[in-house]
């Protein structure tokens, strides 16, 4: 499943305009160009192509051994991000990374929106994410209007553990819920070393997945993701949620948002489709 998502998320139009349109800040432009010079690839829009054909043939053990392979010759360079990496191979090091990351160190949960609530549907709904600088947080995969699959860092649920946490989430302890997994080669440690992936996981593995409901807030707080991001095209059945979202989103975005938008024409057509239907508090 996880591959299935990172391969939607990355083939989005938001994620191929960047390359088609050359949107890189000058680090990354810098080491696509030192990856397409390995390669010898002819244009930047070939690596978005090459990168998306390599994720979908390799298989998961492939991208595993891979993922590995960058974060040892990163870590022994002393190099602190994938963009300045050594790495060289199929796949660009920064995309490698995410990919790598998003399968191997995260947990699945499953969100239902409270009834009442729905999720914002838009172009970038596969992989909208909430994190801090150099870490993500939760990637969210949005399905359906009730249901998103959250893709949950356990780096980040590690350090929830501590008294002081470095990092502060919008989102509760209580929405992490692990699947109930049956191992075929028995429960791996605690403390596993990412070198020891085969040792203690196998395809064969069952995962039981438990939807959580999630309160009406949180569902306006993953909507407020999307609204921060200034997404082309909005899709919603509920008036009243959308508009009970944007509202959410104008009370906290100066405090918890960076991009702080209006949406001032959405909301005065919500506004009036509700006079109609339903009493609306100002």
């Amino acid at each position: 499943m996880k591959k299935f998502l990172v391969v939607m998320m990355y083939r989005a139009e938001h994620r191929r305009s960047q390359y088609f349109n050359q949107r890189f800040d000058p680090f990354t432009e810098t080491s696509v160009k030192k990856h397409m010079d390995y390669n010898k690839f002819s244009n930047i829009q070939m690596v978005w192509f090459e990168n998306l054909k390599w994720i979908i043939e390799a298989s998961t053990e492939d991208i595993k051994e891979e993922y590995k392979k960058a974060i040892v010759a990163r870590v022994k360079s002393g190099r602190p991000t994938a963009l300045l990496s050594p790495y060289q191979g199929p796949i660009h090091a920064a995309e490698l990374e995410d990919f790598g990351c998003l399968m191997t160190q995260t947990i699945i949960c499953i969100w239902q929106a409270e009834a009442g609530s729905e999720f914002i549907l838009h172009e970038g709904c596969f992989g909208a994410w909430e994190g801090d600088i150099g870490i993500m947080f939760h990637n969210f995969f949005i399905v359906s209007p009730r249901f998103a699959i959250v893709l949950v860092n356990r780096l980040y649920l590690a350090e929830r553990d501590k008294k002081k946490p470095r990092w502060t989430s919008l989102f509760g302890d209580e929405l992490h819920v692990f699947p109930e997994t049956e191992y075929k080669k028995g429960p791996p440690p605690r403390d596993f070393d990412l070198a020891d992936l085969a040792t203690h996981f196998s395809p064969d593995d069952v995962f039981k997945y438990k939807r959580i409901v999630i309160s009406k807030e949180d569902v306006y707080k993953v909507n407020a993701i999307s609204l921060d991001s200034r997404r082309q095209f909005l899709t919603y059945k509920s008036n009243v949620s959308m508009y009970k979202s944007l509202r959410y989103y104008d009370k906290v975005k100066k405090e918890k948002f960076h991009e702080w938008h209006d949406y001032p024409i959405l909301r005065r057509k919500l506004f009036s489709e509700l006079n109609r239907t339903h009493p609306v508090d100002q």
